[in-house]
């Protein structure tokens, strides 16, 4: 029979597991705490040559599970994709810069040479896969100035690396990661994005063994598709699957299940005592062969048991009766942007947040988690970090903006960034971004034309842009850039 945790034992376990996460990213997260979300199964089939993901949903992850054995080996059991287990990846550009790719700064050379980024995959690619004629060579400048003099030893190196695929019946991989890296000028980040896209075309037309993966932002795939031919673009976004935390229902209502099965899968997951009491709480966990455990179908996808595991945590509703929302919406609706998008991180820090505050400020509350402190976890400002580090950009046009009342007018917005000489400070931006060394982010498209920056910052769902044409934010980036709405979640100023 089993046994009801303590509040304390519950507090435990949720300090132990939501620690345990936040302290790993995309490259280091272990194979225990891996989570397989049923929406991004289509991003890992072969043919899926473009991946779209916004900030924090997962391209990296995904990525690197592709060329890990066991990671890709978990997917290919949980995701019931045995083709997985006969796959072979190979990264072609990503997080983890090595003599295997490019370097910041030899992309920057290549771009301001005008050298075609197609010619320039290629090399890439090739190289990754081992073709003797490249591997040989010592620089990238070497590599693609000879497949540029030899046309025909791009369709020549393919057949063989097909032949051999089919050999041995393996399909062969070429993984492209971290494309807001590729230039600090977007423009020219967009032009070589365009040729990893143009090689995936080439690869899904003239081979069956070898693909391309893009793994990329959709704002970024909408300037990268204008430098590629009409009639490909059609053959990409067929061949596209979308990384995404949140799913439609029938009334076009946005429900996250996916959020809240990866939470219960990681308080289950733990080696402890409370985790096998929780465990016990919610039977029909499965041990898989590599010893992981799998939380149950119904608490990994069934908002309904989701709501009644969230209650024995959080109690039902955000006051004393529903009138007040309930426990289980609150935080999802609170963290989205204006796209309605909610990523992992923030999610599980905001919950981090509250049994914080919780334990401090409430610890005799019955339950694990106080209402309140779910108020305080969804003003944590964690989702406005996470899109600081991928588009540190954005933080300089938000902070002219400080301190007014949202919704605010458009041309109130362009008078506080001509007043802050906002493009001054965006070109000195990216002036010293281009002087750098390591892997450096993309600044925006244009940084002289303010409305079009506005444009970027809805397209990036920052913004968003009300019936009557003001411009709006939702609480998750109004809070964290100390800006105010009358009926809004009040900003939690954090202790000195």
């Amino acid at each position: 029979m089993s046994r009801t945790l303590s509040v304390t034992e519950h507090r435990t376990l949720l300090h132990d597991a939501l620690s345990a996460i936040l302290d790993t990213d995309a490259l280091t997260l272990p194979a225990a705490m891996m989570y397989t979300p049923s929406a991004h199964r289509p991003a890992l089939y072969a043919d899926s040559s473009v991946v779209r993901g916004s900030t924090g949903e997962g391209k990296t992850f995904w990525a690197r599970a592709l060329t890990d054995p066991r990671l890709r080996a978990i997917a290919a059991r949980e995701y019931r994709m045995p083709r997985l287990e006969r796959t072979e990846a190979v990264v072609g550009y990503g997080v983890r810069p090595d003599t295997a790719q490019p370097t910041a700064g030899e992309l920057r050379a290549f771009a301001e040479w005008g050298v075609d980024p197609t010619a320039l995959w290629s090399a890439v690619a090739l190289t990754a896969l081992g073709v003797p004629d490249l591997v040989g060579r010592t620089t990238w400048t070497e590599r693609v100035d000879w497949l540029i003099r030899n046309p025909g030893a791009t369709a020549r190196s393919l057949a063989e690396l097909e032949a051999a695929a089919h050999t041995d019946d393996t399909t062969r991989l070429v993984l492209f990661d971290a494309l807001d890296q590729l230039h600090p000028n977007r423009e020219l980040a967009e032009h070589l994005a365009s040729g990893m896209l143009n090689l995936a075309v080439t690869l899904s037309r003239q081979t069956t063994r070898l693909r391309a993966k893009v793994f990329i932002r959709p704002d970024m795939l909408d300037g990268a598709l204008s430098s590629v031919p009409r009639a490909d673009r059609s053959t990409l976004t067929s061949h596209s699957a979308d990384l995404s935390w949140s799913r439609g229902d029938y009334l076009g209502r946005l429900e996250r299940s996916d959020l809240y099965g990866l939470f219960f899968q990681l308080l289950g997951s733990r080696d402890s005592a409370e985790a096998a009491a929780f465990r016990e709480a919610w039977p029909t966990w499965e041990r898989t062969e590599d010893g992981r455990f799998l939380a149950p179908a119904a608490l990994r996808h069934d908002p309904a048991v989701q709501e009644r595991a969230f209650t024995t945590l959080a109690g039902r509703f955000m006051g004393g009766n529903a009138r007040k929302g309930h426990t289980y919406t609150y935080l999802s609706c609170h963290l989205q942007d204006a796209r309605g998008t909610v990523t992992p991180r923030p999610f599980l820090a905001a919950l981090a947040s509250a049994l914080l505050h919780t334990t401090g400020s409430h610890p005799d509350h019955d339950r694990a988690l106080h209402h309140d402190s779910l108020r305080h976890g969804a003003s944590c400002g964690a989702r406005a970090e996470e899109l600081d580090r991928a588009m540190p950009w954005i933080r300089l046009a938000l902070e002219p903006l400080a301190g007014n009342q949202l919704p605010i007018e458009e041309d109130d917005v362009l008078a506080l960034w001509g007043k802050s000489e906002l493009t001054a400070r965006l070109q000195a931006f990216a002036r010293k971004a281009e002087k750098e060394n390591h892997a450096v982010r993309t600044g925006p498209r244009d940084t002289g034309t303010h409305p079009k920056l506005v444009e970027e910052l809805i397209s990036a769902g920052v913004m968003s842009r009300r019936t009557g044409g003001q411009l709006d934010m939702t609480d998750t980036y109004r809070i964290a850039h100390r800006m105010g709405r009358r009926g809004g979640v009040t900003r939690v100023t954090p202790p000195a």
